[in-house]
């Protein structure tokens, strides 16, 4: 009796004796025999017993994007295997591809091991958008490895001087630089091939050296980055910044930046397609006696990552700041930032100041009052208390010191300002032996919370306990009006304050770090 070798749609095979109906799914491969014969050329055929739906679960994800006229379409191995048949063809590809070069290429690929496939890191095809067809490949000869990556391309004859493979090239390394371990990419080509190091140098490359006959091009993270232009701090520059700002670090803490009057700080962002992808504010702070260091903020969208647009805009930084007569830029980045931290440390940036935030909450345990200071609450009314207030500010903002060493340049209508803000804020003097020795002022309470603006002794009273003090009070104000208060304290320049916080029931939360790069020191 004759049998028929039948299949399913999940690739599974098996016989069925010739001339019956065959059940709903299967249908016959064309062969038949024996029942013997039957089961041996299923033998043959049926290599991988694992259901086609198991198998596409389970086969490597592959990368797909586009550019503005293209689609690149990572190729599976098993599409890239069928690049090595001499008659491969589809009516979905352009004539004159495949290219001479495909199947060296699919060869190559063929040459990896299970761990050099990598997602994205395959061989592309370049699908012309407008109608569909494949008209040239592009792709990784291996994964990324000690942090360089190399890229070959190749594109159908008809294709080419339509600049397709400048487009591909440069979306294609974008997405590279954006992926962990890669900071270079390379390409090579030979001495004759002007089309392909046009393609190079038109996407960024630049020339390094050459080994006989073959060309090595290098492109940089940096190399990709647009360039930048200036803006105001205008309602829409304020607005671009805003948004970059949300889009970095969402509901994250940020320091407004004012600078001197009429001083010309360094403003100038990137933009691509219209739309603020970074920015960078470097120059003099408005009360800030600096002679040697200006303040840098740079910020970019996280989808605009490892595209060199910080490093290209610390280095306009740092030119900006040479030219200025500093040593020094000034940066300081948020604890959840880890990202920043790490950026800032890499580019050569070290550690002078760390900006702790701590918190309060109604009833938490607090120290008592020190016998031989007073501590008394300022009314904002009584203008000759306030003057006495900020009399003593004024003299406490100059002797202390920032990070880096950096003094404060304050009026004192300024210190008036700053101590009386919106108003309704809590104003406390401390006295010892009826003479002034500290200081602390709160902004007004909003929604059941406060921040103080500052705790100050003099410094000729430090180890005294002003701080003890000061802060046992305004935590005996905060139980009574049931206020939660935030302090922000420069640990290192303020050790006795920071070391007063937890006596008083407040508990460290998150903070900052300020870095200075020594410009001397920087590489351009």
């Amino acid at each position: 009796m004759n049998h028929d070798v039948v299949s399913n749609d999940e690739g599974q095979y098996s016989t069925w004796p010739a001339g019956r109906e065959l059940p709903e799914g299967w249908k016959p491969t064309g062969f038949s025999g024996s029942e013997e014969a039957c089961l041996d050329h299923i033998a043959q055929e049926w290599t991988d017993l694992t259901p086609v739906t198991v198998r596409e679960l389970s086969a490597p994800r592959t990368h797909t994007f586009s550019t503005e006229r293209l689609v690149l379409r990572e190729l599976t191995a098993g599409q890239v295997a069928a690049l090595l048949d001499e008659n491969a063809t589809s009516e979905d590809w352009i004539a004159g591809y495949p290219l001479p070069g495909s199947k060296y290429a699919a060869t190559g690929f063929g040459r990896r091991t299970a761990d050099q496939m990598r997602y994205g890191f395959g061989m592309y095809h370049l699908v012309r958008a407008s109608d569909g067809l494949v008209i040239g490949e592009m792709g990784f000869h291996q994964p990324p490895s000690g942090g360089t990556v190399e890229v070959g391309f190749g594109l159908a004859e008809s294709c080419r001087g339509a600049g397709y493979a400048t487009e591909a090239l440069t979306g294609l390394a974008r997405w590279a630089f954006s992926q962990p371990g890669v900071d270079r990419i390379v390409g090579r080509t030979t001495e004759s091939n002007t089309p392909s190091q046009g393609v190079l140098t038109r996407s960024g490359f630049t020339h390094v050296s050459r080994d006989g006959e073959i060309e090595r091009f290098v492109l940089g993270a940096g190399d990709l980055a647009p360039a930048s232009e200036p803006f105001d701090l205008d309602d829409e520059g304020r607005a671009a910044i805003a948004e970059v700002i949300e889009a970095r670090l969402a509901n994250g803490r940020r320091h407004e930046l004012s600078f001197v009057p009429g001083s010309g700080p360094l403003l100038r962002t990137v933009r691509e397609n219209g739309r603020a992808l970074g920015f960078v504010q470097c120059g003099a702070l408005k009360g800030v006696d600096d002679k040697d260091n200006h303040f840098l903020d740079i910020v970019v969208r996280p989808e605009a990552a490892r595209r060199g647009l910080a490093s290209r805009l610390l280095a306009e930084a740092r030119v900006f700041a040479r030219a200025e007569g500093k040593t020094g830029l000034v940066a300081a980045t948020a604890d959840e930032d880890e990202i920043s931290g790490a950026w800032v440390h890499k580019h050569g940036f070290e550690v002078i100041g760390l900006h702790g935030v701590s918190k309060r909450t109604p009833g938490a345990p607090a120290a008592g009052a020190l016998a031989h200071l007073t501590v008394e609450q300022v009314d904002a009314a009584d203008a000759t208390a306030v003057e006495e207030l900020v009399a003593l500010a004024t003299v406490t903002f100059a002797e202390a010191v920032l990070p880096g060493g950096v003094k404060l340049r304050l009026e004192p209508e300024t210190v008036r300002q700053i101590l009386l803000g919106d108003g309704g804020g809590l104003l406390l003097l401390c006295r010892q032996e009826g003479r002034p020795v500290g200081w602390l002022a709160s902004d007004a309470v909003r929604d059941g919370a406060v921040n103080l603006v500052d705790v100050q002794p003099l410094a000729e009273c430090a180890g005294a306990g002003v701080p003890d003090a000061l802060l046992a009070a305004a935590a005996r104000w905060a139980d009574r009006e049931e206020v939660t208060v935030t302090a922000i304290v420069e640990e290192k320049g303020q050790a006795e304050l920071a070391a007063a916080l937890p006596r008083a029931g407040f508990d460290r939360k998150d903070g900052r770090t300020i870095w200075r790069l020594t410009l001397d020191a920087a590489t351009a």
